[in-house]
């Protein structure tokens, strides 16, 4: 059974990492959430233990109230935490790493189902993408 982690070491904090995700990154969307993520080699990674960063962000714009704000972010946290052990396995065995940065981009709150049924979709997607860069 694979161990569901989301230590302090696989997020994704520092600024200069989350503008260039931001700047040279691509960009997925899956109703409610959207995602900007960047593979990058590990020859080119100095010092990154772990092969997977993730980051999360839910607008104050749309949310006035940090409390909502918060529970968005936890859901999507819990989402990504259960279901990333597939890709991480698959990050692993290849010669990439991977920063990903979730937005939430829906005005209403949705429910944990709904959110973690679009963490797995995305999840799935950027499986094929790695299979894809693999190969070239």
């Amino acid at each position: 059974m694979p161990k569901h982690t989301l230590s302090k070491h696989e997020r994704l904090k520092s600024y200069t990492k989350i503008r260039a995700l931001f700047n040279a990154g691509h960009r997925m969307k899956q109703f409610p959430l959207s995602i900007y993520y960047l593979f990058e080699d590990k020859k080119g990674v100095e010092g990154k233990s772990e092969v997977l960063h993730m980051g999360v962000t839910v607008g104050a714009r749309n949310f006035k109230r940090a409390v909502d704000r918060n529970q968005l972010k936890r859901r999507i946290r819990e989402a990504y935490r259960l279901q990333n052990s597939e890709l991480r396995a698959e990050l692993e065995a290849s010669s990439f790493t991977l920063d990903l940065f979730f937005v939430y981009a829906d005005h209403q709150i949705a429910d944990y189902s709904v959110i973690s049924v679009s963490v797995k979709k995305i999840l799935a997607k950027l499986s094929e993408e790695l299979i894809v860069k693999q190969t070239l």
